[in-house]
């Protein structure tokens, strides 16, 4: 279903809507339709504090014993199950 809307734009922006939708040969109402449905899909950013990641800050703490977080973010952002999980260096220096 569409819907009906009054929207107000500068010249210079109609100007150069109407002169696009007609270079396509398409109507202005398709071509925001379009340009609607692109923002739509290549909305991928999020403001800082609505990341999940956001989490993360502050997650370590520089005491701790253990490789620093920051060095090794891959392990804390995608941990392996232990199964998957390499042998340490120590273990196999002993067998």
């Amino acid at each position: 279903m569409l819907r009906r809307i009054q929207a107000v734009l500068e010249e210079e922006q109609y100007r150069w809507l109407r002169n696009e939708a007609e270079r396509r040969g398409v109507s202005v109402s398709a071509l925001i339709r379009e340009a609607i449905e692109t923002l739509r899909a290549h909305q991928a950013w999020r403001p800082l504090d609505e990341s999940p990641f956001w989490e993360l800050v502050g997650a370590g703490r520089s005491d701790q014993k253990g490789p620093a977080i920051s060095e090794h973010v891959d392990d804390w952002v995608y941990p392996l199950p232990p199964h998957r999980r390499p042998r340490s260096r120590r273990s196999r220096s002993r067998a």
